[in-house]
């Protein structure tokens, strides 16, 4: 179950390995960037910048982020699906939501059940992200919709049904679950 990583999306996709994952986790500048994002949304909600002021800081710093890419490898080290050697797993992210680590509460006994291999808070700090194992004979985009009829999600991010899709790296610290397997 191979899946790749980069130093932010505009990289090469390498396979991602136990240390280069701890290594984007634990990266001081990942956490810097993340609280970077927190301070944005705060100076938002103080009336600070407008909600697109924010947005475009968010998203200009999440650019900086590295990434991973659960869904596959690629041939060409470029996130394109037509290179992509899926990995088996499937990312599953529910997007605005005030509290992400209670959610997870909520999931946590079911881990296992449900194939959960990590689980974190999204750098914004408003989503959750779930990596599981794909269950045999599903697609990315089957396996998304199962995980949401599982934990009763009527709404969630069904955008991220293609193996090119990737997901930035969070500080350790927002890592909620990660079989170290």
């Amino acid at each position: 179950m191979s899946f790749g990583i980069a130093n932010n999306v505009k990289s090469e996709v390498r396979v991602c390995t136990p240390d280069l994952l701890m290594d984007a986790l634990n990266a001081p500048r990942v956490a810097r960037i993340c609280a970077e994002i927190v301070d944005a949304f705060e100076a938002y909600l103080r009336g600070e910048t407008t909600h697109e002021e924010f947005e475009t800081r968010k998203n200009d710093l999440k650019k900086l982020l590295p990434i991973i890419t659960p869904h596959a490898t690629f041939k060409k080290n470029r996130r394109k699906n037509e290179d992509a050697i899926p990995s088996g797993l499937c990312m599953y992210d529910l997007d605005h939501i005030e509290n992400p680590a209670g959610r997870w509460e909520e999931i946590e006994p079911r881990q296992k059940e449900l194939g959960i291999v990590m689980s974190h808070i999204t750098p914004s700090t408003k989503g959750l992200r779930l990596i599981f194992i794909i269950p045999d004979g599903m697609s990315l985009e089957e396996a998304q919709a199962w995980m949401a009829s599982q934990l009763g999600d009527k709404v969630y991010d069904a955008c991220v049904k293609d193996y090119a899709r990737c997901s930035y790296v969070p500080p350790m610290e927002y890592v909620l679950f990660l079989d170290k397997d």
